[in-house]
């Protein structure tokens, strides 16, 4: 998965101090196994919980509403701030 963390130092990356990162990059852009990973390694109701929390200001509009679909979240939260950027047309 170190093509999904380019930022980072990969060797010094733990699944307990980077979770918030790791459910963010997989979720978007991993692959089938990797998703199969980050579900047996942090379980389905700590995903849930994170694209609840965070995954309108951090996932894609079409990942967002996937994961919402998949992880039957109905509730979320959405701060002004986020709702009035993703009104923003895009630049590309």
């Amino acid at each position: 998965m170190a093509w999904l963390f380019p930022e980072y130092a990969v060797a010094e990356m733990t699944p307990q101090t980077h979770q918030g990162v790791i459910i963010e990059r997989v979720l978007e852009r991993g692959s089938w196994q990797q998703v199969k990973w980050l579900f047996a390694a942090y379980g389905e109701t700590t995903v849930a919980r994170w694209v609840s929390k965070h995954g309108f200001r951090l996932l894609s509009k079409r990942s967002f509403a996937l994961w919402r679909l998949a992880l039957d979240i109905e509730t979320y939260d959405a701060p002004d701030w986020a709702v009035a950027a993703k009104r923003l047309p895009e630049a590309w």
